[in-house]
């Protein structure tokens, strides 16, 4: 500080005023304070005077205030010029923020950081903003603040998003964690009660929400019929303010431009503008010469054909030399022909990389200054991708009526105006475009040929399925023994499966949007690929004669079972385990159970002479199809363990009629009933008779149960272990029937084609030239295209949880019952 006389004068006189202040306010105090309390009235002393007094006493008590506070500091370390962080090669600063400790959060212009400074302006920390796992797609804040727990929060306009820096992740650098969608975020704050403030430009409000500790966004409030709110800050006693920047007077303009046209001529851009988000959709470029009025009628024709709003955005110049000035300021009078507003001007000067963007309002009385956004795309990508919705809404019919902010409108305007790519330089037209096309309609000579050949086939199919529908719904199959077998075999269910996947094919009415059509050739594959399959698999049993090979050793294998069966059933009539059954029951239950098994052993060497060529035939049927064989080996087992299945229902009857006797018989001593036709217990009296009774009969059934229960558990766990194989092959047979095999093809090779949503990279940028994106399409995930193409199929058993399934062989009931049990009986 400079200590020269003018200064030590100046600290003089300060402490002499203020010394004063304070004697003469003594005084007055000592004196005025005895007297005021001693006397009623005031004396002389007006109510004007003291109103002056006390405004003049707040006036003065505000300046000694500043001086404090001024005197806190020294002028060199109060005034500090901080440099920008992001260096010249980005734009200004957009955003800053300075926390409770003196850090400094700084956001500049077009720039992918968020760079944190000391007091003094000394760099501690830069975060990139880019998503994690993804390099190239970073994203660009607007706006910067720092939450109560001490995270950052940015707004990011570009992608319509907030986002929180989350250093306590398992990654080493932190993460960014997308937490809400807004239209176009640019300012951000938090408010003393610790949410977040989010100034949304475009719709014109102030969104409010508070953020837990799983970042889920809590207590949702928005103030609307704001005029462009750009920044937003909060207030000590609640609320907050907003300010218009006045550099800024529109949403930022954003230009979708299709890479395929970068090398094209000097012409007019035709597209579509999207008002609402304030964007235009470049489609195609017109070159010279053309008639103002045929281009008009043109557009015309395709905004019919199409319903898309297609016009004249503006122009494109293509400067290879720099003699063509004229050129450039005849593309600037084509806008008072065509009249769009604005008037798009891109130009691109020789092999530069850099571009010029601007626009003009030539009847508009306040012309609006604009930032360009400049966002390149592939044309052919994004016409033949399929923009899915997120897999939590409801159908994909109410996210194409979303207003046209959302970037469905993007894919829309360029998947409906496929009639503009048809069209391509060759042709003799007066009008000359360049798309993703000029270079002519992609087609393929195999592909038409079966176009072609496919319209007989279909018909002939469709057809023969008529005549198999016809056979299928005659009333000869609805005959008890006939109907029976149809619905219990898994082989009829899974002809009856493929027999509506070949009417679906087959069918000549059009697939009418992506979903179908997507349906439909997955189950073209899916057939495909299983008859395929079956006919490898025919042709390995037809070889080397594994047909015979393989009757020959079933008929062993059955007597090899049944020999397993009979030592288990003797193990069990004599002391199973050191167990003592009772001997009478033991004896007739698995004398029973044996004869049985001598019935079955006497049916298989019956059968034993066509075993070989009842497998010939059925091998056939693997011509129509993997699945068909393996449904028809379900069976094979299914019919092969049918006396497991008897023993199982045998003893699954006897136990649960053991068990609900015992039941009902219990509540017979407590003096209750079940009540059938009201579904409950109520109270009953019974006399001595019945009481003795069922005392006997209790007592009998409890003694019996352990013999029951032995063979009850044994048979199920064999019944078990037929049902886990046949589970599997049918599990097989689903995954066969319901894979989404054409989709995950084409998610492999092209996986543009089913589309999650987009990235944008960001290309060179330069001072006084728009900044330029490069969109990239965000494919599904596998697992998201499983889930969104999955075929429906069919099921041959109920599906039953795992307390209904271990209630069920609890109370004995039968695991795949013929009939479900509906009402308890007593």
């Amino acid at each position: 500080m400079d200590y020269t006389l003018e200064t030590s004068q100046q600290k003089e006189k300060l402490l002499k005023t203020i010394y004063t202040l304070q004697l003469k306010s003594i005084a007055t105090l000592q004196t005025a304070s005895p007297l005021l309390s001693s006397q009623r009235g005031m004396g002389m002393v007006t109510q004007h005077q003291v109103h002056q007094l006390a405004d003049k006493a707040k006036s003065l008590c505000g300046d000694l205030d500043n001086i404090k506070n001024l005197l806190h500091y020294c002028q060199d370390d109060l005034v500090r010029r901080i440099p920008n962080p992001t260096g010249s090669c980005y734009g200004e600063v957009s955003g800053i923020h300075c926390s409770l400790d003196g850090s400094i959060y700084v956001t500049a212009e077009s720039a992918p950081w968020v760079h944190v400074l000391s007091s003094t302006g000394q760099l501690l920390q830069s975060l990139p903003c880019r998503q994690t796992g993804k390099e190239s797609d970073s994203f660009l804040p607007e706006d910067v603040t720092v939450t109560r727990t001490g995270m950052v929060a940015v707004a990011d306009m570009m992608n319509e998003a907030i986002w929180v820096f989350n250093p306590h992740t398992g990654l080493s650098k932190g993460e960014w964690i997308k937490i809400r969608k807004v239209g176009s975020p640019r300012g951000i704050g938090v408010d003393s009660m610790g949410k977040i403030l989010v100034a949304d430009y475009a719709q014109g409000q102030v969104h409010s929400f508070a953020l837990d500790h799983a970042f889920k966004t809590l207590n949702i409030h928005s103030v609307p019929n704001l005029q462009g709110p750009r920044y937003v800050s909060p207030v000590p006693k609640g609320g907050f303010v907003v300010c218009r920047s006045s550099r800024i007077a529109a949403m930022v303009l954003k230009v979708f431009f299709p890479s395929c046209c970068a090398s094209a001529e000097s012409g007019i851009l035709i597209g579509r503008w999207i008002s609402e988000q304030n964007s235009a959709v470049i489609l195609a470029v017109v070159h010279f010469p053309f008639i103002p009025v045929q281009v008009k009628q043109y557009l015309g024709e395709v905004q019919r054909v199409t319903k898309v709003s297609v016009s004249v955005l503006g122009s494109w110049s293509n400067s290879k030399q720099e003699k063509e000035e004229s050129l450039s300021e005849f593309l600037e009078d084509l806008g008072t022909i065509f009249s769009h507003e604005p008037w798009i001007q891109i130009s691109k000067e020789g092999d530069s990389k850099f571009w010029s963007c601007s626009t003009l309002q030539k009847h508009s009385a306040n012309p609006k200054e604009e930032e360009i956004i400049l966002i390149y795309y592939d044309q052919r990508k994004v016409m033949l991708s399929h923009l899915h919705p997120p897999l939590d809404t409801d159908s994909s019919t109410e996210h194409r009526a979303e207003d046209a902010s959302k970037l469905s409108a993007i894919f829309d305007t360029v998947a409906k105006s496929k009639i503009l790519f048809m069209t391509d330089r060759y042709d003799d037209g007066p009008i000359k475009l360049t798309h993703w096309q000029s270079d002519g309609v992609e087609a393929s000579i195999i592909v038409e040929l079966m176009k072609q050949a496919s319209v007989p086939a279909c018909v002939l199919l469709t057809f023969l399925l008529s005549l198999v529908s016809g056979v299928c719904r005659s009333r000869v199959l609805k005959f008890w023994p006939l109907s029976f077998l149809w619905s219990k075999l898994s082989t009829c269910e899974q002809l009856g499966h493929r027999l509506q996947h070949l009417q679906v094919i087959s069918s000549n009415k059009k697939a009418q949007n992506q979903t179908q059509l997507q349906r439909k050739a997955n189950i073209f594959v899916s057939l495909l690929i299983d008859v395929a399959l079956g006919m490898l698999l025919v042709s390995w049993l037809y070889r080397k004669n594994r047909i015979g090979h393989l009757a020959d050793t079933l008929i062993p294998a059955a007597d090899h079972v049944a020999e397993e069966l009979q030592d288990l059933l003797q193990w069990l009539m004599g002391a199973p385990a050191g167990l003592k059954m009772n001997r009478a029951l033991d004896q007739v239950l698995g004398r029973f159970f044996l004869y049985h098994i001598h019935l079955w052993i006497s049916y298989i060497h019956l059968m034993s002479p066509f075993i070989e060529m009842i497998l010939w035939y059925v091998g056939l049927s693997a011509c129509l199809g993997l699945t068909v064989a393996l449904c028809i080996l379900s069976d094979i087992i299914a019919l092969l363990t049918f006396h497991i299945y008897c023993f199982y229902v045998y003893g699954a009857r006897l136990y649960c009629l053991k068990i609900y006797g015992l039941s009902s018989l219990w509540r017979l001593f407590r003096g209750k009933k079940w009540n059938v036709l009201r579904q409950r217990v109520d109270s009953c009296s019974y006399d001595l008779d019945q009481l003795f009774i069922g005392t006997l009969l209790f007592t009998i059934l409890l003694f019996l149960l352990p013999t029951t229960a032995l063979y009850y558990l044994v048979f199920t766990l064999l019944r078990l272990l037929v049902v886990i194989v046949q589970g599997l092959i049918h599990l097989l047979v689903d995954l066969i029937d319901s894979l989404p095999l054409y989709s995950i093809l084409l998610r492999l090779c092209r996986s543009y084609r089913l589309a999650a949503g987009v990235k944008f990279r960001v290309l060179e940028q330069q001072d006084g030239k728009p900044l330029r994106l490069l969109m990239q399409i965000n494919p599904l995930s596998y697992g998201s295209v499983v889930q969104t193409y999955r075929l429906p199929t069919y099921s041959c058993y109920p599906k039953d949880s795992w307390a209904s399934l271990c209630k069920k062989l609890f109370l004995g009931e039968l695991i795949y019952p013929w009939k479900h049990k509906e009402e308890k009986q007593d």
